[in-house]
């Protein structure tokens, strides 16, 4: 676009020249002027479209990369029946063999019944953690396990059920909150929705024209981010689960509601091993234990 804008003042100031210099009549100047901007509007939208048409590429790669995937190996759940914790043992983690690595001998327990605060900057390996918490990834070296004082068992798929995960962003699919709600626990009764609904602060849903079968867009479109989040962290909520992670689960929301948010969680969670990954210290005050990440070097 500066290229085009400074193109046309070039050719404006040489046709005022010719104008001055009697070359050209003022009605030539303005046609050859007209002409330009026909001829540039056209070029700058084609240049415009560039940008999509990189993404549609890259967005082509990537669903090649996952058909490329190998399935995981089903497995015979693995479920914990009392409160359960995880334990890291001397992990570390890289996502290619040249790359830097994320964790470098990390060890800490999670131990049941406990609250803990991930911090850190941006690249930290907080996610990561996650990741390997549910068998997403595996450890480069060293070993994650779930256990709850009686028993110890390797993370892996057929530990997943006993985790309850909110994601970073939006994960909200079309359809009515209650289907939302009802994604991971299908056989919820009114109760349980109407619980998770109060402990996560979404009681705005019975304002809604139609309550909780109020229909909703594609990534919560209808709501604001917040209301979104809330209605993320509710349908977590309705699942059971040993081991509830959130991962910046609360970012869009204010502190007064985090703050209830998170007292509702700690009252009535008390049972469950809550992780919860943030960049905001006010949810510190809430848990029993908190690790600060920091990036590794290369070396």
């Amino acid at each position: 676009t500066i290229g085009f804008t400074g193109g046309y003042f070039v050719a404006l100031v040489w046709g005022l020249f010719q104008l001055q210099s009697g070359m050209i009549t003022v009605g030539v100047l303005m046609a050859f002027t007209q002409l330009i901007s026909r001829i540039q509007r056209p070029l700058i939208d084609m240049a415009r479209m560039f940008p999509m048409f990189v993404n549609s590429f890259a967005s082509a790669e990537r669903l090649i990369e996952l058909e490329e995937l190998p399935l995981e190996k089903e497995l015979q759940p693995v479920k914990l029946l009392s409160p359960a914790g995880v334990r890291f043992d001397n992990v570390s983690y890289k996502y290619s063999e040249k790359g830097r690595m994320v964790l470098a001998g990390f060890s800490h327990e999670f131990k049941p019944g406990s609250f803990t605060a991930i911090l850190g900057e941006t690249g930290a390996g907080k996610t990561t953690l996650i990741r390997l918490m549910l068998s997403l990834l595996s450890p480069t070296s060293g070993k994650v396990t779930i256990c709850n004082g009686e028993r110890e068992v390797d993370a892996s798929v057929a530990t997943r059920c006993n985790f309850s995960y909110v994601p970073q962003g939006n994960t909200l699919f079309s359809g009515t909150i209650r289907d939302n709600l009802m994604f991971g626990n299908p056989e919820a009764t009114e109760k349980q929705i109407k619980d998770a609904i109060s402990i996560a602060m979404a009681e705005f849903v019975y304002d809604l024209p139609e309550g909780i079968d109020t229909v909703c867009g594609e990534n919560g479109g209808g709501l604001s981010e917040g209301q979104a989040q809330r209605i993320a962290i509710a349908r977590a909520l309705v699942r059971p689960c040993r081991i509830l992670l959130l991962d910046e689960a609360t970012s869009a929301l204010d502190i007064e509601t985090e703050r209830h948010l998170l007292q509702n969680i700690k009252k009535f969670m008390s049972d469950t091993t809550i992780i919860f990954v943030t960049h905001r210290l006010a949810v510190v005050e809430f848990t029993s234990d908190q690790i600060t990440m920091r990036r590794t070097t290369d070396n």
